[in-house]
């Protein structure tokens, strides 16, 4: 029995090995490769220091920390600043700091993009910098000084230097002249930050309503003084990215500029920088400023160590 059982097995061990000669299996199959991802879309995109690329589209986006407004550069076509206001005055009394054909008609090309603070610098921002020991404090003892007490609203009674240290100790400057105006209207040539239409309510800005008495005086919205940052929403001038607030009253802006007339043809950024000089721009009117003074076009001058309760100022990010 346990001879014919070796012999069976044995043939079944024949006919095993011959059918697995005559039928070999058929070999595994390779694991398939993980698929590769997708090509980047932004691998050869070069996107400005205060953009990001983004993936779905491979385009350049906005990348502006909390509290700063996107503004795009112009385009090649530029904008036009100067309405000509200090030509249709020649003969008259222009004011202290003002020089006949100073704002006439020209174009303007910014060549890149920037971030803007949406508000003024408030006292409390303006604090930290101050007790950091960055900064200088502003004047206290003033009737419309707003420093240190009156937190949410825009620090004034500051010299163009200290602004500019301010701005410097964030990792920012203070604006060009172009870069404020393009900021305030978009370039469509328009009025107040909002569009055309005159205020005739503080719902707007905190200017002052009707004949403007004294810059110093009991004007403005409130009976002379700032308001609070933000408190103006309908006077605001509105970027995809964001709104600028109180571009129009409250507190004049200074400006990196030195005052002089403009330009005579296209400019491409530009920075109007006279070292002998002591007269910087201010923009966007103030409280103590009427309706036609708070227009976005209209150019203010002042001496860089003027520290007045009616000017204040805002900073801008270029990388």
């Amino acid at each position: 029995m346990v001879v014919v059982a070796s012999i069976a097995g044995l043939a079944w061990s024949k006919h095993t090995a011959s059918s697995a000669r005559a039928h070999p299996p058929a070999p595994r199959a390779a694991p398939s490769p993980a698929s590769a991802p997708p090509p980047s879309r932004c691998g050869s995109v070069r996107c400005a220091s205060i953009e990001r690329c983004d993936e779905s589209t491979g385009a350049c986006a906005p990348a502006c920390p909390a509290g700063e407004v996107y503004i795009p550069a112009t385009g090649p076509g530029g904008f036009v600043m100067g309405k000509g206001y200090m030509a249709r005055l020649r003969g008259r009394d222009l004011g202290k700091g003002h020089h006949e054909d100073s704002d006439e008609p020209h174009r303007v090309v910014l060549t890149k993009p920037f971030c803007m603070d949406e508000t003024e610098v408030t006292v409390a921002a303006y604090a930290l910098c101050a007790d950091a020991g960055a900064c200088k404090p502003p004047k206290i003892f003033e009737v419309r000084a707003n420093y240190p007490k009156k937190l949410d609203h825009p620090v004034n009674e500051v010299s163009w230097p200290k602004a500019k240290t301010y701005c410097e100790a964030q990792g920012k400057s203070l604006p060009t002249e172009a870069q404020w105006e393009w900021a305030a209207t978009g370039g469509d040539g328009r009025r107040w930050p909002w569009g055309d239409e005159p205020p005739t309510t503080c719902a707007w800005a905190d200017f002052t309503i009707g004949d403007l008495v004294s810059p110093g005086g009991d004007s403005g919205c409130h009976g002379g003084g700032t308001s609070p940052v933000k408190a103006h929403p309908k006077g605001n001038k509105v970027w995809p990215s964001g709104a600028l607030y109180d571009m129009a009253g409250n507190v004049w802006e200074w400006c990196l500029d030195n005052y002089a007339a403009y330009a005579e043809r296209e400019a491409v950024d530009p920075l109007f920088s006279d070292p002998a000089s002591v007269v910087h721009v201010v923009r966007g009117g103030g409280w103590n400023r009427s309706v036609r003074g708070i227009q976005v076009a209209f150019r203010g001058a002042a001496i860089e160590s003027y520290e007045v309760g009616g000017l204040g100022f805002r900073c801008v990010r270029n990388r």
